[in-house]
């Protein structure tokens, strides 16, 4: 689904994802550029459509990753 400002995202966790961990982001120390990633809004039951860029820091990822609100497709 599209919402009004154009962000792609699920309403409910789509199958075959799960909590992720920050060791999900990298291996042997470089990012997974493309993959895609999931956010939960904290005030609405929506996971937001996310990708790992260049520019995607670690320090950006942790506090939702703190608070549980990550999820990666499992592999």
């Amino acid at each position: 689904m599209i919402d009004q400002y154009g962000w792609e995202y699920h309403d409910k966790l789509p199958e075959g994802f799960r909590l992720a961990t920050m060791d999900d982001f990298h291996v042997k120390g470089k990012k997974k550029i493309g993959m895609q990633y999931l956010i939960k809004r904290a005030t609405q039951d929506h996971y937001e459509v996310h990708f790992v860029r260049e520019h995607t820091r670690s320090q950006s990822l942790k506090p939702f990753l703190d608070h549980q609100m990550v999820f990666v497709k499992s592999e």
